[in-house]
């Protein structure tokens, strides 16, 4: 009698079980048990087989319990993983479950960071992991995305070299997939000869981002400025910040002001484009009298990145293998703070839940309740060699003069903040896009008539739910005055309300999504639309001042009232 599959049908189909809620419980109930099984066999072996280096990796499962479509919609989850990986991140190897493929998968995922590295290793030794490339070439498969995914593939023998090729390739995923029509009897040892072929891979990707980042403690500033013993008013930074050319309401910026003389953390959440960054960056420039163009060395920008999941990815990590510590920006930027009590530092953790903030800031969150303030960087004794020199001691002490400010995007791509984190932060939502004081700074020419349908389009566009701000009103008013002597204003303004705006527009049928949509479509027509979409002539949409934009819209609202959901695709 033959043994039992690995994956039975019971857990495969918790991926088809209807519902958010109920999806994801069949999903821990039928599903994570057998990936379990599987990760404890991996480390198993994986111990014996590097001893050295599977120490350093943490292994994380996913713990987003739906897709978040953005603006409420939230659909099911698709599929469920098991991702091993390490300090300084950028790639893993993951296991994975796929509902939408009906597949299992396992593969080296890497993202654009680590694109050099990896161009590094295949150029460098190339024989040493021929067998490998050569393996999943034949046997397996490979994806990778590119910002310009239309563009003629680049031709080679291997699949890294076209992924390497690819000068816009971004997303890495090489492996082998295993359809659950066609699972093997021997997928268990499958899976774990799978994940300990591409571990070398991605450890030799990590040795190689260790040795090329080049930063240290040289970096820090060691000639003190003056001490600044207190802030400018709040009206002269305010000035300072209007004197740049920046739009904010009065009352939000002195809420700005208070709320980082209050707590540490600020978190600032609201739509892309309305300048929540440059807000960070500008308000330390203000308070620092920082000249436009010059570094602010009281200032640092800090990318969160979708696979941080720990605080290693944010503070650094303790290499066992060589004993020392590898620091990262903020840690250093940190230690900066600490010896220059006198002046406040400024740290933007921009674009926060891209992954989930209660994780990589978990003993941040804990140092700022505590009278102690200390920070455990996970080193095993109180003093520890730094990479390129100097020593750092363990715990670390979280500077009163540090004030960390998140920004925040609401969409598919990011998570929900927590009690947790919101309990210990003060919010200050940046939504409101005024462009009487936008027209007013901006430097440009703007033709009358644009700016009299832009005036039209951002209410009716916030109105639907898909709201956009400086950033776009920006882009789309520099195409338009590139395109003097190529196309008149009005061409040029069509194509940016297609390009720029309709996109955005998705979702299922709702009073509030139909009369966006509607509301646009009687702008671009240029005529009130009193009858059902497809019932629009070819003459009215060669007529409407904005047929491009028009036509989109038409089909979106057709699809609409077919399908009950639309979107720009």
């Amino acid at each position: 009698m033959p043994p039992p599959p690995l994956f039975p049908p019971v857990a495969l189909n918790s991926l088809l079980v209807p519902g958010v809620a109920e999806r994801w419980a069949a999903v821990q109930e039928h599903l994570h048990p057998i990936l379990v099984g599987v990760t404890e066999e991996v480390r198993r072996h994986a111990a014996a087989q590097f001893p050295q280096s599977w120490p350093l990796y943490e292994l994380s499962f996913k713990a987003q319990r739906y897709l978040n479509r953005g603006h409420g919609v939230r659909d099911p989850i698709e599929d469920y993983w098991v991702a091993f990986d390490r300090a300084p991140r950028g790639a893993g190897v993951l296991i994975a479950v796929s509902g939408a493929e009906r597949a299992i998968l396992v593969g080296l995922q890497l993202w654009r960071v680590r694109k050099d590295a990896l161009a590094s290793l295949w150029g460098g030794a190339r024989p040493v992991w021929l067998p490998l490339i050569t393996q999943i070439e034949q046997h397996g498969t490979t994806r990778f995305t590119s910002r310009h995914p239309d563009e003629h593939a680049p031709s080679g023998p291997f699949w890294i070299d076209r992924y390497l090729a690819t000068r816009n390739a971004n997303y890495l995923w090489a492996g082998f997939v295993y359809p659950w029509d066609d699972l093997p009897a021997d997928l268990a040892t499958r899976l774990v000869a799978d994940v300990l072929a591409l571990l070398p891979l991605n450890e030799a990707l990590m040795e190689q981002a260790e040795h090329d980042d080049r930063s240290g403690p040289a970096l820090l500033r060691e000639v003190r400025p003056n001490y600044q013993t207190a802030s400018p008013p709040i009206e002269v930074i305010a000035e300072r910040i209007r004197q740049r050319g920046f739009h904010l309401a009065d009352l939000l910026l002195r809420s700005y002001h208070l709320a980082l003389q209050t707590k540490p953390l600020v978190i600032l959440p609201g739509i892309s484009g309305t300048g929540k960054t440059r807000l960070t960056r500008l308000y330390a420039d203000a308070l620092h009298g920082i000249p436009p163009g010059r570094e602010n060395p009281f200032y640092l920008l800090v990318a969160v990145q979708p696979d941080w999941h720990s605080a290693r990815d944010l503070l650094g990590y303790y290499n066992a293998l060589t004993g020392t510590f590898h620091a990262s920006a903020f840690t250093r930027f940190l230690l900066q703070a600490d010896s220059d009590p006198h002046q406040t530092y400024y740290v933007c953790l921009d674009e926060m839940n891209l992954a989930r903030p209660e994780y990589f800031l978990a003993p941040i969150l804990s140092a700022m309740e505590t009278l102690e303030s200390q920070i455990d960087i996970g080193t095993p004794s109180a003093e520890t060699p730094l990479v390129g020199g100097g020593t750092i001691t363990n715990p670390l002490r979280l500077p009163i003069n540090l004030r960390l400010i998140g920004t925040v995007n609401v969409d598919e791509s990011t998570f929900a903040l927590s009690d947790k984190l919101l309990d210990r932060a003060n919010l200050i939502e940046l939504t409101e896009v005024d462009l009487a004081a936008f027209r007013a700074q901006y430097q440009g020419t703007i033709d009358p008539a644009v700016w009299a349908t832009m005036t039209e389009l951002q209410p009716l566009s916030a109105a639907g739910g898909h709201p956009f701000g400086y950033r776009t009103i920006s882009e789309m008013l520099r195409f338009v005055e590139q395109a003097a002597g190529t196309l008149s204003p009005t061409a040029a303004l069509d194509l940016q309300i297609k390009q720029k705006v309709l996109p955005r527009l998705r979702g299922e049928d709702s009073p509030r999504l139909r009369r966006a949509i509607t509301g646009l479509l009687n702008l671009t027509l240029g005529l009130e639309v009193r009858q059902k979409a497809s019932h629009i002539s070819a003459a009215q949409l060669a007529a409407a001042p904005y047929p491009e934009s028009a036509a989109k819209l038409q089909r979106m609202l057709e699809r609409l009232d077919q399908d009950g959901f639309t979107d720009f695709y």
